[in-house]
């Protein structure tokens, strides 16, 4: 038997990371942050934010948006995203996820709350 401390043989809990982002209402959201490609989604519906790391637990958001399925949107079908590109440029680092339960009014509320107090660069028409 090799010499490795049992603390090395224990496997770690997922201890999630969450960054807040406020409304235009003033509503504050608790978002799940991961970094872009660190983890596979679930078939979720929710808001979701593209973000850049600035450093000191602080983010930039890129871009945000709403799915009836996390795991579709941003595991499966990320490449076709439409505003991907964009979101390069602007040096997207993190996927910001919140999940919504429910019809698709309630998640483009939050969506139009955030895009109109954060206003995204990669969001404008």
């Amino acid at each position: 038997m090799s010499n490795i401390p049992l603390s090395e043989l224990v496997k770690k809990p997922f201890v999630p990371v969450y960054c807040s982002w406020t409304g235009a209402s003033g509503a504050l959201y608790q978002f799940q942050l991961d970094a872009l490609g660190s983890i596979t989604y679930f078939p979720m519906s929710g808001v979701y934010i593209f973000s850049r790391d600035l450093g000191g637990g602080s983010h930039y958001p890129v871009y945000v948006g709403e799915t009836d399925s996390f795991q579709r949107r941003l595991t499966d079908q990320l490449w076709a995203h439409h505003a991907l590109d964009a979101i390069r440029k602007h040096g997207a680092t993190h996927i910001n996820t919140l999940s919504i339960a429910g019809d698709r009014a309630k998640r483009l509320y939050v969506e139009t709350d955030l895009r109109n107090a954060l206003n995204p660069p990669c969001n404008k028409q």
